[in-house]
């Protein structure tokens, strides 16, 4: 598929008259998240390919030879908008906190490896907020579960997602973890009207990570940690 869409390129640019200009792949990647098909064996099966097709440096049959291209993306990213998909916040390399989230044979040679992850992340207290079963006024539940998914990111839940499985009791408690993360964990972040409380045992459940936010920026990794992962980054591609 990559090659008929950059041949497609190929064709429309010579119909304009701009034969000979020079290609580059501005975005290409996999989601790893918010949807059935966005999830880590798929992302890890798709680089792999990618990076074989371009270690041969063939390019396509209309435009032969080496490919500029550029990875989408390096960290993921919740607040992105998803009118196209829960899996728009799901690009990344990385998961929020800077930790890789499977390993990769950049050189496309048979060289695998993991990515070297950010270093020094300073997590928040291990605490999360859970839904309260002995509440009493549950008509709430519905608006308070909008509220707190409108100003967080419950995409994980959603179909095809990672904690897609969560009961309907995971569901709500997710919601208000995601909330209460992203605020860093003000405790009046976890009310709800009573509806909520905070526990400190770790809430996830299989594979459906309810994460803890990062000191002073919530859940949205800090400059520090960027600049961390971009030169464990690169120095992972100078060793392989």
């Amino acid at each position: 598929m990559f090659d008929e869409n950059l041949d497609t390129l190929v064709v429309s640019l010579k119909k304009a008259s701009c034969s000979g200009v020079k290609i580059i792949v501005g975005e290409i990647g996999w989601p790893t998240d918010g949807d059935l098909y966005g999830n880590v064996t798929l992302a890890k099966r798709f680089y792999s390919g990618f990076f074989k097709k371009m270690a041969t440096k063939k390019g396509t049959p209309l435009y032969p030879g080496f490919i500029e291209y550029y990875l989408f993306s390096l960290t993921d990213e919740n607040e992105k908008s998803i009118l196209p998909g829960s899996f728009e916040r799901h690009w990344g390399i990385f998961r929020y906190d800077g930790k890789p989230k499977f390993p990769m044979d950049i050189t496309g040679q048979g060289h695998e490896a993991m990515p070297i992850g950010a270093k020094n992340v300073k997590y928040l207290e291990n605490k999360w907020c859970v839904l309260n079963k002995y509440a009493e006024d549950i008509g709430k539940l519905p608006s308070s579960v909008q509220y707190a998914c409108s100003r967080s990111d419950c995409t994980a839940v959603d179909y095809g997602g990672s904690c897609n499985k969560l009961d309907g009791d995971g569901n709500v408690s997710y919601a208000f973890n995601m909330y209460f993360q992203m605020n860093g964990q003000d405790v009046e972040s976890c009310v709800f009207d009573g509806l909520a409380q905070i526990v400190e045992k770790n809430a996830s459940v299989d594979n459906c990570l309810f994460p803890i936010g990062l000191e002073s920026v919530g859940v949205r990794i800090g400059l520090d940690a960027i600049l961390n992962i971009l030169v464990g980054f690169f120095l992972s591609l100078t060793l392989l």
